[in-house]
């Protein structure tokens, strides 16, 4: 049997085959851990890594730190063999969001440190490596195998939460722009709050965009979903890090306005995430006619 005469459903095309790892993406994993450890460890044994924030906000940056660690060990396992499944390509792309939105808030929200060096070099390298990844994941044959209900409540969802959170942001943001008082929080000396730029800027966007790939239906709709739902896990995952390190250290628990919705938001995105990885997990007989 050939490829060709495989049956899929209508509007469908095969399930992509294993994809070869290639010497850059594990160059860049590697580069980008060992970024991760250095910063990591500054982050923890320097006397004043983050200097002029607030003591809660440096507790939270420190369970980031730690969040960011796991990431690093993920990173690199994740293609360590020559061969990847396509879901394991998408897992390794959603980590790389996390650290280029992760460390993209140290670039511009933390007073210069020994190590802003690094987090350059981990933007730039994290941000290539994320580039790329995605651009092999949109030449991939991706099949139409989510049912209808997943695919549109997983677009509706995703679409909800990007409009969720721009409200909520807006709703710090335009009463100063009004002429009130300035918002909080706020950036170190009075710039805006990283998180702010980011989310209005890139991430809110992109995942309106996805959503609304995935209510029309089309055939990268799934693998960017698994994507924005491990950027969406490992992120809010780290910001219950930051009062979890909190607690062990006796400092001060400081819960921002996210931290409601994204205890929610972590449950919904981990229950989509089992239902995608069954949905694009290809079946016994799949794999046998890909390799005929």
């Amino acid at each position: 049997m050939t490829i060709s005469q495989v049956r899929v459903p209508i509007g469908s095309t095969p399930l992509p085959r294993e994809v070869i790892r290639t010497p850059t993406m594990l160059g860049a994993s590697i580069t980008v851990a060992l970024g991760i450890l250095v910063a990591t460890a500054y982050a923890l044994l320097a006397p004043d890594p983050y200097r002029s924030l607030p003591d809660a906000t440096v507790l939270a940056a420190r369970g980031q730190d730690v969040v960011s660690v796991l990431v690093a060990g993920l990173l690199v396992t994740l293609v360590r063999p020559a061969h990847l499944s396509p879901l394991r390509l998408l897992l390794w792309i959603g980590l790389l969001a996390y650290v280029v939105y992760s460390y993209g808030i140290y670039v511009i929200g933390v007073p210069m440190n020994r190590v802003f060096l690094v987090y350059v070099v981990l933007e730039m390298v994290a941000g290539a490596a994320l580039v790329g990844g995605l651009w092999r994941v949109a030449t991939m044959r991706w099949a139409v195998v989510a049912t209808t209900r997943l695919r549109r409540g997983t677009g509706w969802l995703l679409v909800a939460v990007a409009l969720m959170f721009t409200g909520l942001w807006l709703t710090v943001l335009l009463p100063f722009a009004l002429g009130g008082s300035a918002p909080a929080p706020e950036g170190a000396g009075g710039t805006p709050y990283p998180v702010f730029v980011l989310d209005l800027v890139v991430v809110l966007p992109a995942l309106a965009s996805v959503g609304v790939l995935l209510l029309r239906g089309h055939r990268l709709g799934g693998p960017l979903a698994i994507v924005a739902l491990v950027k969406i896990l490992t992120l809010f995952g780290a910001l219950w890090a930051g009062p979890a390190y909190a607690l062990v250290a006796d400092g001060p628990v400081a819960l921002g306005p996210d931290a409601g919705p994204s205890l929610l938001l972590l449950a919904a995105s981990a229950w989509l995430l089992r239902r995608w990885w069954g949905a694009l997990t290809p079946t016994n007989g799949e794999n046998e006619a890909a390799r005929s």
